[in-house]
Order: structure tokens, then sequence, then C-alpha cells
């Protein structure tokens, strides 16, 4: 198109050379307007040309590209086609092994877990001052476990746990390795963040009993010990915080404890079943509670400890009783709570639980404490009934008054909604 519009202007412009030349004089004075009319329309056909030509190398240009992305777009395509083949193969390579892996990890995983909703009011009337009351609705407890059995004499545990006023949102409140513990192979080695069994703090009611509030331990420790059909023994150690002053920095295993438990295997003694135990610690401070009232942390020597607990069931009536205390007493200062007295921290818990119904249970408390002044109340008694109206699933209610060393008293009332799983 562009070579017959270069064709058509110099054949005009030759014609028009041609008519002046041979054309007479008065011709050409005639015809001067035409030809400057002829001119400009020469002029204007020769930019409309041009513009015609630009307008064909972009539509050219365009064309190429739109040729480009076509390529393109086919080369990505089919890409596209063949990654699509190459992952529907992997997922059916992954949906073939699917029912066999989760069939192996459940055979291998257990989960368990549960999660607790409770309801609380509490009046303080201490002894000179205005009686407050307080009440709120928690969620305290919500916590999984996943327990893995690697091979036949070999377990690992994950325990999760969240709890009303916890600093952390999800806490690894254990992590440990267990080997042996069998019945062929009753010797075991427990290694990991575990709660030493310095007291076991069972109870039948909603609030834990003041021994565990108090004594309660938890720590990485290695423990080696032996489970017979009616004895366990075990001893184990762990680095605590708290520490005597002369051992400054404390980077040295320090603490160690020792128990034996003896519980009747089923059926033994008919329809009683019998559990009983002795702890000892030699580093008492070490316990949850008392460690953070150790000023540094730090001791002018180590306290031991030394608890006791028993518990009998015989048909629908069950009793359990634990005594925790220090053998020996902390210096004036040792505890913040004691303020400028010696202490030697002690507590107690007795319960008997009725479950005379089918998924009811009715329980008594009475404990005390000594030593402990406003940490925990020096006598308390209180009482509870559960229900376990659907599987799995209880409604507790609880009411609790406490005497502190002061003369203050505490009245709280409970109830909880709990499911475990």
């Amino acid at each position: 198109m562009r070579r017959w519009c270069h064709v058509l202007s110099i054949g005009l412009c030759l014609g028009l050379l041609v008519v002046m030349a041979w054309s007479p004089t008065e011709v050409r004075a005639a015809g001067d307007a035409q030809v400057e009319a002829l001119i400009q329309e020469l002029k204007a056909l020769k930019a409309r040309v041009a513009e015609l030509e630009r307008k064909l190398e972009a539509a050219e240009a365009r064309a190429k590209r739109a040729e480009a992305a076509s390529q393109e777009a086919q080369k990505v395509a089919r890409q596209a086609q063949t990654h699509s083949v190459k992952l529907s193969q992997q997922v059916e390579e992954v949906s073939r092994k699917a029912p066999a892996v989760l069939s192996e990890l459940g055979k291998r995983i257990t989960i368990h877990g549960a999660v607790e909703v409770e309801g609380s009011w509490q009046r303080n009337k201490p002894k000179h001052g205005q009686t407050s009351t307080s009440s709120e609705i928690t969620l305290a407890t919500g916590e999984i476990f996943f327990e893995a059995q690697i091979n036949r004499y070999t377990r690992g545990v994950l325990h999760f746990l969240w709890e009303q006023g916890s600093t952390e949102p999800v806490d690894l409140d254990e992590g440990f390795i267990l080997l042996g513990q069998t019945e062929d192979m009753p010797f075991y080695f427990l290694g990991g963040r575990i709660y030493p069994a310095v007291g076991l703090f069972e109870s039948y009611l909603i609030s834990d009993p003041i021994t565990k509030n108090v004594f309660e331990t938890q720590a990485s420790a290695a423990e080696v010990g032996w489970a017979g059909s009616w004895v366990n023994v075990g001893a184990g150690l762990f680095n605590s915080d708290v520490h005597e002053s002369g051992d400054d920095p404390d980077s040295q295993i320090n603490t160690y404890y020792a128990r034996v438990q003896l519980e009747s295997p089923e059926g033994a003694l008919g329809e009683i079943t019998l559990r009983a135990g002795l702890a000892y610690i030699n580093n008492i401070a070490a316990s949850n509670t008392l460690r953070d009232e150790v000023p540094d942390q730090k001791l002018s020597s180590l306290v031991a400890g030394l608890s006791a607990m028993l518990a009998v069931e015989y048909k629908w009536l069950a009793f359990t009783g634990e005594y925790i205390t220090a053998l020996d007493d902390f210096k004036a200062g040792e505890l913040s709570f004691a303020d400028d007295h010696t202490a030697r921290p002690k507590a107690w818990n007795l319960e008997l639980a009725f479950m005379p119904i089918q998924d009811w249970t009715f329980a008594v408390r009475y404990e005390g404490s000594n030593d402990l002044y406003s940490l925990e109340p020096e006598r308390q008694w209180g009482l509870g009934v559960a229900w376990d109206f659907l599987p799995d699933t209880t409604l507790s209610l609880e009411y609790m008054h406490g005497v502190f060393k002061n003369d203050d008293e505490r009245d709280l009332i409970t109830t909880q909604l709990a499911v475990g799983f």
C-alpha cells in the first residue's frame, strides 16, 4: 500500500510539470490558482499518506506483539498442563498412601484433653476492715495430651495447657520420654519436663487442695525407677532455681527426690482398692509456689521436705488423705510471706467422697496449713457435688470456707462445667 501511494504522488507531480512546461503562457497564468490548489491538495495527500504509514507501522507492531503474546500464552498453557498432570499424579499417590498413614498414626498416637469453664463468687471478711465480694466467669483450664507409642518400650508425651491467670497463651506443661515401665520390663527411665511425684494431690472437688497449691513441683528432670504390680519406686534429680547462696552462680544440679508408692492390683483385695505413698525431696522450696516466695531464689541452706498419702476405695465410698511438710525451718527473711519470722511450711488434706447413685459424687473436705500466713487458709472446710449428666461431661458445685492465721475469713462458691475427650 505504501508503494502505491508513492507512485501516485510521483505521477501527479510529473503530470503537473508537463502541463506547465508545454502550456501557453496565458494558460499558465489562468491556471495558477488551480495549480496552487492542486499543490495544497498534494501536500495534504502526502501528509495523509504519511499518517497512514505511521498507523500501518503501529498496527504491524501490535500484530507482532499480539503474536508474541499468543506464543507465550501457548507456552504457559503447555507448562500449566504439564504441571497439572504432575500434580494430579502426586495427589493420586498421596490419596493411595493417606489411608495407610492415618491408620499408622491412629495406632501410635493417642489424643485426649479437657476443657473446664467456671463461675465463682467470693467474699473476703477481714478481721479488721470492710467485707468485700467479687465474682467472675473464666475458662479455668484448657489442655490437650499427645501420647505416642514409639515402639514396645518407648513412649513420648506432649501436654499443652492453658490455665486462668497464666502468663503464656498456651504453655508446654509436660514433655517427656518414657523408656520401659511395661509388664515385661518394669524398670524405667523418665526424662523431660515433668511433675516430680513429691505429692499426689488428688481431690474429688473443684478447687485444688492447699497441699497442691503450695507444694506442687514442675521441673526438667531425669528419673529412674521400677514399677511392679504392687510397688512403684523412683528417684530423680534436677536443677532448681532455688539454691544455696554459696553456690552462685547456680549452674549445678542441686535437687533430688525419691518416692515409693504402694497400689493394690485390681481385685487383689476384693472390692477394696488401696494406694499409699511416701516421698522425700532435699529442696522443698523448689515447688512452683515457694520458689517465687524466696527472695533472689537464695537460701543459706536447702530445706528438705517429706510427703505421705493414703487413698482407700470401697464400693461407693472413697477416702483420701495427704500430708506435706518442710523438715526444717526457713530462716527469717527467706520466705517473703513470713516477713521476719522463721517458718516451717506444712499442709494437709482429708477428703471423703460418697457415690451412692450412679453418675453422682458427693464429697467433703477438711484441710489446713501451718506457717503459710496469708498465703493460704490455716483451716478450711467445704463440700461439693458432681453430676455426670452426659458422657464425659460433668457439672459440679462447691462451697469452701477458710480461716487464715490472722483470723481473716473467706467464702468461695464455685460451679464448673467440664468435658473430657
